[in-house]
């Protein structure tokens, strides 16, 4: 018999509380001797608080964490995961968009010996929501190739030595999806429906679904500054046969000289290096905030432990 964490992230999802708890209860398989739900309140403006209270004043398994300050999602579920104890930790969104049904299916999954079960599904909140995935993933995958599960959800289960080795890592700048990738090759994937937000909208836009993107291609992967060698390289060579014609025009044609070369030589270069220096800029930025070694997130209140 096996103990179970369950672990979602609370913002602005107080109405959704309730609903959640129950629809983690009523999914937890009978073979599961021990569980508990951990709710991590990322610092929410709303009753989100309150709401976690009362579950775990009904329910002694239901346990809660309320942050000192919002840290975001990927930290909040680092704090969350901190303090599973179950012998396998599932985790969630707090928004019911990764379905509580599919509890069981993970935990068969992953009794047949992986390290952990990942969850993929194309279904989002809407077309906006579909095509800045859709990007997403492409950048991340195909440009970059950054070697990841492709489309995964939050929703996934681990074994707690798998966690255990997920809380050793301590960047601040952190993907969920990313640290896990750098765990272990050990891993299944399940295909879910992932479902439509009933309540409220996604607390995920296309710009932190693309700053999210950039912390994870920065954090895995060296390929951005290829990239720009190669860049480089390309504009050389362009310069060159840019060069070469500008020539030829002075000799044979009546061009003013120097002024068509002249612009497109600041607007090419300029442009170059603002995108140079913007992306060394992100890598030494993030290499400044790990170096100052801040505690990754402060706890206000628990709950239940």
């Amino acid at each position: 018999m096996k103990s179970l964490s369950v672990v979602a992230t609370i913002y602005n999802d107080a109405q959704i509380v309730p609903v959640l708890v129950d629809a983690i209860i009523k999914n937890i398989p009978s073979n599961i001797n021990k569980y508990e739900i951990i709710l991590v309140n990322d610092s929410s403006p709303d009753n989100s608080e309150d709401a976690i209270i009362k579950e775990c004043e009904k329910n002694p398994n239901v346990k809660g964490i309320s942050l000192n300050r919002n840290f975001g999602q990927q930290i909040a579920m680092s704090a969350g995961m901190n303090h599973a104890t179950g012998d396998y930790i599932l985790i969630m969104d707090g928004d019911m968009q990764n379905p509580p049904t599919e509890i069981p299916n993970l935990l068969n999954k992953i009794q047949e010996g992986f390290d952990i079960v990942y969850t993929v599904s194309k279904q989002r909140n809407g077309v906006l929501d579909s095509l800045t995935s859709y990007v997403f993933w492409a950048i991340l995958t195909t440009l970059f190739k950054v070697k990841i599960v492709k489309n995964q959800l939050m929703l996934k289960v681990m074994t707690k030595e798998f966690v255990a080795r997920f809380n050793r890592y301590q960047e601040i700048n952190r993907t969920i999806d990313g640290v896990v990738a750098d765990i272990s090759s050990n891993y299944a994937v399940l295909d879910v429906e992932n479902k439509k937000r009933s309540v409220g909208r996604s607390n995920y836009n296309f710009s932190k679904r693309m700053a999210l993107m950039l912390d994870m291609v920065i954090s895995m992967s060296n390929t951005p500054l290829n990239f720009l060698i190669y860049l480089g390289l390309i504009i050389f060579i362009l310069t060159i046969f840019a060069f070469l014609y500008y020539i030829y025009s002075y000799v044979f044609d009546s061009v003013p000289p120097g002024y068509t070369s002249t612009q497109i030589s600041i607007f090419l270069f300029g442009g170059l290096n603002v995108l140079i220096l913007g992306i060394i800029g992100r890598y030494l930025s993030n290499i400044y905030t790990e170096v100052r070694q801040r505690p990754l997130f402060h706890v206000k209140k628990t709950y239940n432990f």
